[in-house]
């Protein structure tokens, strides 16, 4: 089993929060949970890689939004390709069934988280949206 990248698994966890539904004060708590999770300089590292890249949009980006008046995910649209070119995933999916798609992948690509609470994280998204799905 190939192991995910722990800016993979960044991105991942930003990846299931947007299709989740979530609001810049759900973006900044995940934010501060996955710098402790990950290590404060190890995550302020990555989250400057996956900037650069374009991938996200960071925090700093998200409070100007905010205060504009926006929300704004932490994830941009070429952050969501990069999701869904490293689980290989259809990008004309519909969005309601996104997080059902990303169950899917990451269980048919046979990588591996090596951050647990991320796994978690994304497993409860996923486990939400099925059941806001059916009520």
């Amino acid at each position: 089993m190939k192991q995910l990248q722990v800016k993979e698994q960044i991105m991942l966890a930003y990846y299931a929060q947007y299709f989740k539904g979530a609001t810049y004060e759900d973006i900044r708590e995940l934010d501060r949970k996955l710098e402790k999770i990950v290590g404060e300089e190890d995550y302020k590292d990555k989250m400057a890689e996956l900037k650069m890249k374009g991938l996200i949009c960071g925090m700093d980006t998200l409070e100007e939004e905010q205060k504009e008046g926006r929300d704004t995910p932490m994830a941009t649209s070429k952050g969501m390709v990069y999701v869904n070119n490293v689980l290989n995933l259809q990008s004309e999916t519909v969005e309601d069934h996104q997080l059902e798609y990303l169950k899917r992948g990451l269980e048919t690509s046979h990588l591996e988280f090596t951050i647990e609470p991320i796994k978690k994280y994304i497993e409860e998204a996923v486990k939400a949206a099925a059941e806001k799905k059916a009520e």
